[in-house]
This record gives C-alpha cells, structure tokens and sequence, in this order.
C-alpha cells in the first residue's frame, strides 16, 4: 500500500518525528492540529472558537495536499483545555461550519494541557476518500 505523508513545517514535526498527515490507500490521517499562525506563533491565545476555525483550516489543507477535501472527513476528535459550556459551545459552532451539511463521528475531550499555554484546542481528524 502506498503511504504519503504530508508535512507544514510546524516545529513539532521535525523536533518530535511526526507529520501533519499520512494517506494510506484511502484512508488520510491528519494528527492533532492546534491553531498557529503563518510564522508558528499561537493564533487567537486562549479563543476557543477561533483556535478551532484555524485548527480546521490547517486540516483543511493537510487534506487537499492529500488529495481529499473536508467532505472525506469521517471522524474528528477535539482536545480541548477548559470544558465550559461556552467553550464546548464555540468550538461545536465551529465544527458545525465546516461539517453541517456532511457530519462526521466525533468527540470533544477536556485535557489538561497542550505543548503551549496559550493552545486551548487541538484536533484530529480521519477521512476516507471514494
């Protein structure tokens, strides 16, 4: 099975030997996706609905290089730091912008904390193309 693997230069990638996204087959993994800026900063330090718009965008487009769009996306898993009902409410205003018309399995799951302070959501996502 032919695997290709989908790297951004996020500073984690090299520093921790993983990358953005793999396509097997398929099937295309995308890793757990905080929200940075274009020089890898934090984007919107402690905004959970909009850590997880940008989160979904950098998804987006491990997927398009992957060959698959959002509309593959068959399961997300969102991490998130602060479980308050208006945080859950942001990041699902979120999801449900990108994937109302094609929802996928998924779970919201509070954590402690992420590499940075200033991350309060990371997401992953699983797609299968047809």
């Amino acid at each position: 099975m032919t695997r290709t693997r989908i790297h951004t230069g996020a500073p984690w990638e090299a520093r921790y030997g993983y990358c953005r996204a793999v396509r097997a087959g398929n099937q295309v993994f995308v890793t757990g996706t905080v929200a940075l800026n274009a020089d890898g900063s934090p984007f919107a330090p402690g905004d959970h609905g909009a850590q997880a718009a940008r989160a979904l965008e950098i998804i987006e487009g491990a997927l398009n290089e992957a060959g698959a769009k959002m509309s593959d996306v068959v399961r997300t898993r969102m991490f998130v730091v602060g479980m308050s009902p208006e945080a859950q409410d942001a990041i699902g205003a979120a999801h449900r912008a990108v994937f109302a018309d094609f929802p996928p399995a998924t779970s919201m799951i509070g954590v402690a904390a992420f590499v940075d302070p200033a991350f309060v959501v990371e997401i992953e996502a699983d797609a299968v193309v047809d």
